[in-house]
């Protein structure tokens, strides 16, 4: 996911934001959307989602891994499926002022018929958006501004970032004011634990020690069981790791089947020698892959 300083997690969008989702995994882009429907619905808003390449089943399919019945939403009203030329497009392209338009018209719909706002996601393929120029993203930003600020819509804008180039994306991530991102599967201020899709892995941040070592030990085992090959984890924002972290991640690699590995990167040299003094760094099912400066 491209990277910014400007990021909320996706259990905390609110009515008024206004997100964007740049992805290049379907993995990942199915949870972040999954969680910001099932959320939407939890909360009482209507949920519009607007599909290019998306077939309705395949987001009901979505939303039944997580207990939630799309065709009762849709019968009732609460989620709405639809065709992204519906209200977004004129000739095939991408019209800022139909968009405008559309989003007031969903915002008093969803008034009217009691809701206390609308969610609404969109597919954006290379052909649908197109990248304006400095003078037209300042001018886009002031007039969405002003449907965001009513704090009765949210949305977020997907991205594949495997059909843009990097100037395109940097383009239309400059067009939202934050990123949306996965919520961390471990979050209490002192450790940190985020899921990665490219590589298939964990991200670690923080400090693991006898206060977090529980944590990261249930979050291993969670992720031994996901079907890929290799597990990475990204040690890169490690702190500081004790010797019962360290044999926690050895564990979960030996538990790992015979081709599985989980593979350790960007580990900072200091860090490394911690495997090392007791021929850890050797331990079945574990790898090292690139190391901090290396």
């Amino acid at each position: 996911m491209v990277q910014s300083g400007k990021a909320r997690q996706v259990r905390k969008v609110r009515l008024g934001d206004h997100l964007c989702l740049p992805f290049s995994n379907d993995e990942e882009r199915r949870e972040v959307l999954t969680t910001y429907i099932v959320d939407g619905l939890a909360r009482g808003e209507r949920v519009i989602y607007y599909a290019d390449q998306t077939k309705p089943d395949m987001v009901g399919s979505w939303l039944a891994e997580s207990g939630v019945e799309a065709s009762r939403m849709v019968d009732e009203g609460h989620l709405q499926i639809r065709p992204i030329d519906n209200g977004h497009l004129s000739g095939g392209r991408f019209e800022l002022d139909i968009v405008i338009t559309t989003l007031w018209v969903e915002v008093r719909r969803a008034r009217d018929a009691g809701y206390p706002g609308v969610r609404i996601s969109r597919e954006m393929t290379s052909e649908l958006a197109q990248v304006p120029d400095e003078r037209a993203l300042l001018e886009y930003e002031q007039r969405l501004s002003s449907v965001f600020h009513s704090r009765e819509l949210a949305a977020i804008c997907q991205y594949d970032q495997r059909l843009f180039d990097d100037a395109a994306m940097t383009g239309l991530v400059a067009c939202h004011p934050q990123l949306v991102q996965i919520d961390p599967l471990h979050d209490d201020r002192r450790l940190r634990i985020i899921p990665t899709y490219a590589p298939r892995g964990l991200r670690i941040v923080g400090t693991v020690d006898v206060m977090t070592v529980g944590a990261l030990t249930t979050t291993l085992n969670r992720a031994t069981r996901w079907p890929e090959a290799d597990i990475h984890l990204d040690l890169g924002g490690l702190e500081f790791i004790d010797v019962a972290g360290v044999r926690a991640i050895v564990r979960a690699a030996a538990g790992l089947e015979d081709g599985r590995h989980l593979v350790i990167q960007q580990l900072a040299p200091g860090l490394r020698k911690v495997f090392a003094v007791v021929g850890w760094d050797r331990a079945p099912g574990l790898r090292f892959g690139e190391e901090v400066g290396v």
